[in-house]
């Protein structure tokens, strides 16, 4: 039977290539697939009928348990705001909206669009700063923001006229 230490280098190479289509960054690409093999050694059954087939799949699911904690790590980012006391004066209804607001647009964006912003928005990195970070070329990192300011806009605007109407 085949085993986890009977894949080859191609093996390895579709298993990082797997993980980079899953959208994961290089760096997180490389310790997906290293989670997936140590997961593989470690496993109580040591022959696999199909130890290429284990890999992918142990790959997807540390994806999907990453993308799901950092996702979770957001929201309860934007929880710990809420016993932040307002230093002026806007009404509490205004603040309570203006929060849920926030909320549900942070959730509409991808993880990609959710770091981009929160380097460039709240950290105050430039873009070049970012593009070094998460090696991502600089002039996609501008159309990103740019795309995300329209609709982080546009969402704004929505709400606003659907508030005074």
């Amino acid at each position: 039977m085949p085993t986890i230490q009977s894949l080859t280098d191609e093996d390895y190479q579709r298993a990082f290539r797997y993980a980079r289509a899953l959208g994961a960054d290089h760096d997180l690409a490389c310790d997906l697939v290293q989670t997936a093999v140590v997961k593989g050694l470690s496993a109580a059954r040591r022959d696999l009928r199909e130890p290429v087939a284990y890999l992918l799949t142990s790959i997807r699911h540390a994806f999907y348990s990453e993308l799901k904690r950092v996702q979770d790590a957001a929201l309860s980012t934007l929880e710990n705001l809420e016993g932040v006391i307002a230093t002026d004066l806007q009404p509490l209804e205004d603040m309570v909206i203006a929060q849920d607001a926030l909320r549900q647009a942070w959730a509409r964006l991808s993880p990609a669009e959710r770091e981009v912003l929160h380097l460039w928005a709240v950290e105050g990195y430039t873009v070049e700063e970012i593009s070094a970070h998460t090696d991502t070329p600089r002039g996609t990192l501008l159309a990103r923001l740019h795309r995300l300011r329209k609709r982080l806009a546009a969402t704004a605007a929505g709400l606003h006229s659907g508030t005074a109407s």
